[in-house]
């Protein structure tokens, strides 16, 4: 994502669908609307997508870490935790094949996911579960033959591959000390922050143009910096 723009300074940015639209669909969207250049972003993997849209998000919020509230499991106290971009960043660098070691038979070497992987096991899902996860192995393997009884030692694998996909974080509570290790959407925490930022974005967009009568454009067109102001100033009239 080296040279992307960041979101919010583009009137398409308005449009994205952060509430209803397809998650998987609204990744690539977003990824294929702010990347400096197309990347096929349907056939990368999960965990480059999922660097790409924080990535996205580091640019967008031209901040170094991501501020997040935990609760406690044990007495339910909240707390602040900090994800340093750059570690994340740091994390990915899966390989773009893993091997499954199996007992009485040759590894099976599967590939790492893709968004279009995502898309077929969305529509595997009205299968029954057992049939759809044995049918997205086979989908996966590159080498060997998938027997069963494979799915849950190479579900582990993958996850294990691809640290920004099946993320937690080890921590302690600072009030009564109990240690845990919660696990973390990426993706859904850095698409929640851009739909704040496009929240944002309308309301300034609506209380510049209720006031100067500017259009949407013209509102876009003054720099964020000094549209900040501009809104100091209505709500100081206000």
């Amino acid at each position: 994502m080296s040279g992307a723009r960041a979101f919010g300074g583009a009137s398409e940015d308005l449009g994205f669908d952060f509430e209803h639209g397809d998650r998987l669909a609204l990744v690539t969207a977003l990824l294929d609307a702010c990347a400096a250049t197309p990347a096929g972003w349907w056939c990368q993997p999960v965990g480059a997508r999922t660097a790409a849209l924080l990535a996205l998000l580091r640019a967008s919020e031209a901040r170094e870490a991501i501020a997040l509230t935990l609760r406690c499991a044990a007495c339910a106290a909240p707390f602040e935790i900090e994800l340093a971009h750059a570690a994340l960043a740091g994390l990915a660098q899966a390989p773009p094949q893993l091997q499954v070691a199996r007992d009485g038979a040759e590894p099976l070497t599967l590939r790492l996911p893709t968004g279009d992987d995502l898309r077929a096991w969305q529509a595997l899902q009205p299968a029954a579960r057992d049939a759809a996860r044995r049918a997205m192995l086979a989908r996966l393997a590159v080498a060997g033959t998938p027997l069963p009884g494979d799915e849950a030692a190479a579900a582990a694998a993958l996850a294990q591959a691809d640290p920004l996909v099946s993320f937690s974080v080890a921590c302690a509570c600072p009030c009564c000390g109990v240690a845990a290790e919660p696990e973390i959407d990426l993706e859904g925490l850095a698409l929640q922050r851009l739909a704040a930022r496009q929240r944002g974005l309308l309301h300034e967009v609506h209380a510049l143009a209720s006031h100067y009568g500017w259009t949407e454009a013209e509102v876009l067109a003054v720099p964020p910096a000094r549209r900040a102001k501009y809104l100091e100033l209505i709500e100081g009239w206000a």
